[in-house]
């Protein structure tokens, strides 16, 4: 079996919504269960946030808002969550739900084991835009124990996957969950490596060798190639030098408008 369950951030955004779709189609074509995860955001709960947020805002602040706040962000979890449960339920998938307050980040972390496949909308539902800079699905997938699927708000038909290959250890289990995948749906998978050096795959697998920046070819080709989902190595080359020199997958997550796939 691929992944034993696949786990989905269901925040009511477009993006969410399509995380959903995917987990939904992975789900019946693997018969793996399909958990739908809704995480109240605790930050916007406490009442000194609150009161900060009224002055800047301009509304009314009172002892107890944070209850009324709760209150109506729980009606519509409730309401989101019933949506996803009767939709999985019609598709024949095996669906469950997870609703609690926390950090989202963290709570979508602590809900995943290894053996999981965590999919999410790549722009999440914010009830207060630009107040919280960090991107929830970049900190996921950094911090993340199982594979992320980063969705845009798009969906589309996975006909074409591509996997950045550098040769190291986790390229190369990027590159065995490719093939796996690309059985599964059916679609075309190919190789990508950017650089100079010869590198080794598999006797079948397709790989295309360009030279140029990985984090500038690899978003390029995507495009190109009309790629459909990306798969790669998250975070690979270690803390010190994405410090000083930047990451490559995150310069991939912000610069591609497919799925992508980023392995742990």
């Amino acid at each position: 079996m691929i992944f034993e369950r696949i786990v989905v951030g269901i925040d009511g955004s477009k993006a969410g919504w399509t995380a959903k779709d995917y987990a939904f189609e992975l789900g019946e074509k693997l018969s793996v269960p399909v958990v739908g995860a809704h995480i109240i955001d605790s930050r916007i709960l406490d009442e000194g946030f609150l009161e900060d947020l009224a002055g800047v805002l301009g509304f009314t602040y009172y002892m107890g808002i944070s209850e009324k706040l709760k209150d109506f962000l729980e009606e519509q979890a409730n309401v989101l969550i019933e949506n996803f449960l009767i939709e999985g339920r019609q598709r024949g998938v095996k669906v469950s739900s997870f609703q609690t307050i926390g950090v989202p980040y963290e709570e979508l972390v602590n809900q995943t084991d290894p053996e999981d496949l965590l999919i999410i909308g790549r722009r999440g539902e914010r009830p207060v835009q630009g107040i919280f800079l960090s991107s929830t699905a970049e900190v996921v997938s950094r911090r993340s124990r199982s594979p992320v699927m980063l969705v845009p708000e798009g969906k589309r038909e996975i006909k074409r996957v591509c996997v950045a290959y550098d040769g190291g250890e986790l390229s190369k289990k990027a590159l065995k969950l490719a093939l796996s995948l690309s059985r599964v749906y059916g679609s075309h998978m190919h190789a990508l490596f950017v650089g100079e050096e010869a590198v080794e795959v598999p006797e079948g697998v397709n790989l295309m060798v360009e030279d140029g920046l990985p984090e500038e070819r690899i978003p390029a080709h995507c495009k190109e190639q009309e790629v459909d989902l990306l798969l790669m190595g998250a975070y690979s080359k270690g803390r010190v030098r994405e410090l000083f020199l930047g990451s490559v997958t995150s310069f991939v997550i912000h610069h591609v408008s497919i799925p992508i796939l980023l392995v742990k």
